[in-house]
């Protein structure tokens, strides 16, 4: 079998499996005696044993297996949940997660699992006793004791009856056929298919006890029983099952001496079989896949479906197909409307409106595709938090909020990084030592949150924690002797506006590089790439009271509405979640302040930039100096005037990269095409300085 084409689903459905191990195992730490979490622990690892020995990649498939043998000692109550036991579960997690990278990047980078399982064997053989045998489910025979009782046929129903009736009639034999596979055996439901499969090509499989669904989900231990009728002696049949891998012995019993006839036919009969598998669409994906290990995959190959049953998996690269041909859409409707508007086409114009509707509804179901909650980012901290506080012998707990905040996926996967570095910040800058945190009269346990919220067009990320707070004095000495501003610029600059250094490329407060912080490159990183997705950040502070880093961010980086404006003879866009107002203004209105342009507004000092300037417009531009357009702009909790010639009116504008040769360019965030075919940028209002 090609297993290739299932090899991105693989792939994603592992990682949602190990997350849920991480998140899981965290949940165990806090509950050690919790049955629903250790269930939950084990239906995961299960779950990527059966897909993994599905898939060929065996060295999983072993981990997992003897994961399984201390995690059903857990569940048991026979070993207790103690830390050692829970960091070599979080130790197997990290080496799975490696495991699938490796298979996800092709790497045959090998990836020792010896220890490991050395030291799961330990822990399920060494210092505990052995636990006692699980009884089989619907037990009739114990096939783990060699003296076997046979004497009580397996109990059949009415419908059941009926069939060996009608097979007696043809002069069939009915035998009850008893399985004991081998202890330890890594995939009891693929060995049961295995023996189900043989028994049927040589007769009709009628029942089964364990029943089917039980068999299919390994809730049996490493025996079960099959009713089967059929032309074949019993020797045949036992010949059959004992062909088959990892089966111990089988017992084969005669019900009813009857004399051997020919071979049931293949159908079996709707009314009383008890199949595993259905083989009769032996070109479905599924059973092909079920060929393999029956239902242990869990890969949903077939269809595609998710846990809900109606959701489909979709590629990426499809959304951001369908995504770009709704952007080019909206372009030539665009197009349209100008072509209407300039030859006068009521008919075209009336068309058009309604062909507004429609892609502005396209459009809207197009982006809810896209989006996808913060929690697909979020869910991967607390494992992080729990590892780094414990290296840096602090205790921190963490609280999500908002989890469920929905961003676009191309957001999604870039604000991980970010992240990762304001939370390490917070636990090593932050928050104190536990015995520093109790002088000071705090909870020695230091609490971080992280915070998502929708804010009109933007959400809003917030890292706060409960720590030291950052103390501007010592930034602004930092930045000293590290070169990154004068003295001049240290006396007169405000509290908050050295807080904001920790932004600056190179800044530190560490005084020893660690592996934790200490380079000076997290801070500006973070800066830097929050800005790339169009976003800001922005920091509050307050002395041994804590930290806030607060993130906004566009809801999607792909069709925006905003605001045309002119300078000269060029057309920009200005995006309208960063808009405020727009005003008229004279020139009697700009004052200057400390070589500052400014003007009043509503009792507020609004400092001012002239676009014509900052784009280094030609000097042969003719400025109307009787009126000046300003539109007012917002750059996180500070706002700007930007004053432009020319204010044309708002447009819904598809975002277009500006490709490698002109990527990081200030002021420049990308550009569209408009109306007319011709192409306007987008300007990055965080970046407009004069």
């Amino acid at each position: 079998m090609d297993i290739s084409q299932y090899m991105g689903m693989f792939l994603e459905e592992s990682r949602e499996h190990l997350q849920t191990l991480n998140n899981c195992l965290l949940d165990l730490e806090n509950d050690p005696g919790s049955l629903a979490v250790l269930d939950e622990i084990f239906r995961s690892a299960h779950t990527i044993k059966g897909m993994s020995a599905t898939m060929g990649f065996t060295t999983i498939a072993e981990l997992t297996h003897e994961m399984e043998n201390v995690l059903d000692l857990l569940r048991k109550g026979t070993v207790p949940a103690n830390d050692d036991i829970t960091d070599t579960l979080f130790k197997c997690v990290d080496t799975l997660e490696q495991l699938v990278e490796n298979v996800a990047s092709n790497s045959d980078n090998p990836i020792e699992i010896k220890p490991l399982i050395s030291k799961l064997t330990a822990i399920a053989r060494g210092d505990f006793s052995v636990a006692p045998k699980s009884q089989t489910v619907q037990p009739v025979i114990d096939l783990s004791e060699q003296e076997v009782s046979l004497t009580e046929p397996i109990k059949l129903d009415d419908t059941e009856s009926n069939v060996v009736k009608a097979a007696k009639k043809q002069g069939m034999e009915c035998y009850e056929v008893h399985v004991n596979l081998r202890e330890g055996c890594l995939l009891k439901s693929a060995r049961a298919y295995m023996v189900m499969n043989a028994l049927e090509e040589l007769g009709e499989v009628i029942k089964s006890i364990p029943a089917v669904d039980d068999l299919e989900k390994e809730n049996f231990d490493y025996s079960f029983q099959v009713v089967i009728v059929t032309g074949v002696d019993s020797d045949r049949i036992e010949n059959a099952v004992t062909s088959i891998s990892e089966v111990e012995n089988v017992i084969v019993a005669s019900s009813v001496n009857l004399a051997n006839v020919e071979k049931v036919s293949q159908n079996v009969s709707s009314q009383a079989a008890s199949v595993l598998i259905d083989n009769s669409s032996p070109k479905s994906v599924r059973d092909k896949a079920e060929k393999v290990s029956a239902n242990e995959s869990n890969l949903h190959l077939a269809d595609k479906k998710l846990k809900s049953g109606q959701s489909v998996r979709v590629d990426i690269d499809k959304l951001d197909s369908l995504l770009n041909l709704v952007g080019e859409l909206v372009i030539n409707k665009t197009r349209l409307e100008q072509i209407g508007l300039t030859h006068r086409l009521a008919e075209l114009v009336e068309t058009i409106e309604q062909m507004d509707r429609v892609t502005t509804d396209l459009q809207a179901v197009v982006m809810k595709v896209r989006m996808v909650p913060v929690g697909q980012v979020f869910n991967r901290f607390p494992r992080m938090v729990r590892d780094l506080s414990r290296e840096l012998n602090k205790e921190v707990n963490l609280i999500i909020q908002g989890e469920e905040t929905e961003l676009d996926r191309t957001v999604i996967d870039e604000i991980g990084d970010p992240l990762v570095h304001l939370l390490r910040n917070s636990i090593d800058h932050g928050i104190e030592q536990p015995s520093e945190r109790q002088a000071k009269g705090k909870n020695p346990v230091g609490e971080i949150r992280l915070i998502a919220r929708h804010e009109g067009n933007n959400v809003i990320i917030m890292v706060e924690d409960d720590g030291k707070g950052i103390n501007a004095d010592i930034i602004k000495q930092k930045a000293l002797e590290k070169g990154l501003i004068t003295q001049a610029e240290a006396d007169k600059m405000e509290q908050t506006e050295a807080i904001r250094l920790v932004f600056l490329p190179g800044f530190s407060t560490a005084d020893t590089v660690t592996d934790v912080s200490g380079r000076g490159v997290g801070m500006d990183a973070v800066k830097t790439k929050i800005e790339s997705l169009g976003g800001m950040v922005d920091v509050e502070t307050k002395i041994n009271e804590g930290s806030k880093f607060k993130i906004r961010l566009p809801l999607t980086l792909a069709i925006i509405q905003a605001l045309l404006v002119k300078v000269c003879d060029e057309i920009y866009a200005i995006p309208l979640g960063s808009i405020d107002s727009t005003i008229n203004i004279t020139p009697e209105n700009i004052k200057t302040i400390q070589n500052q342009e400014v003007i009043l507004l509503r009792g507020q000092i609004i400092p001012i930039v002239r676009l014509a300037n900052v784009l280094h417009s030609p000097d042969t531009c003719a400025h109307n100096q009787d009126e000046l357009f300003v539109v007012i702009v917002h750059m996180g909790e500070h706002r700007a005037g930007i004053i432009v010639d020319t204010l044309i009116g708002q447009q819904e504008i598809v975002i277009k990269s500006m490709g490698k040769l002109l990527a990081g360019i200030k002021v420049i965030a990308g550009a569209t095409i408009l109306g007319n075919g011709q192409v306007a940028l987008i300007l990055d209002v965080g970046a407009l300085k004069q």
